[in-house]
């Protein structure tokens, strides 16, 4: 397999992950107050913020890719702390891991890609 082809799987993987990741936790945080109704649907909004700030970061790392990848990998550090990973395993394998390997696998796929040299 040829080196190019083999960073352009990679990217696609992890910029697959990226998006099936962003869009489940945002559908499962949006939908999960539904059982109450529009209310507490509309109620439960606040809590799909971060998600969406996830979507937006999904679209920075499609759009720029080393600066979205980095962000996408601070994402995940921070969701250690933000959600209190260290006492939730689900959280941390669910949510933090995830998101810094697919940060890390992107970042190393921007520097070993093969670069247009200009003439």
């Amino acid at each position: 397999m040829k080196r190019v082809t083999l960073i352009e799987s990679i990217r696609f993987a992890a910029g697959t992950a990226l998006i099936i990741l962003a869009l489940l936790w945002f559908s499962f945080a949006i939908l999960s107050g539904t059982e109450h109704g529009l209310g507490g649907f509309v109620s439960n909004l606040p809590n799909a913020l971060p998600w969406l700030w996830l979507l937006a970061i999904v679209y920075v790392a499609f759009r720029w890719e080393l600066l979205g990848s980095v962000l996408v990998l601070c994402s995940g550090i921070a969701s250690i702390f933000f959600f209190n990973a260290g006492t939730a395993p689900v959280v941390l394998v669910g949510i933090s891991l995830p998101l810094m390997v697919v940060g890390t696998a992107l970042i190393v796929c921007h520097y070993l890609a093969p670069r247009d040299q200009g003439s």
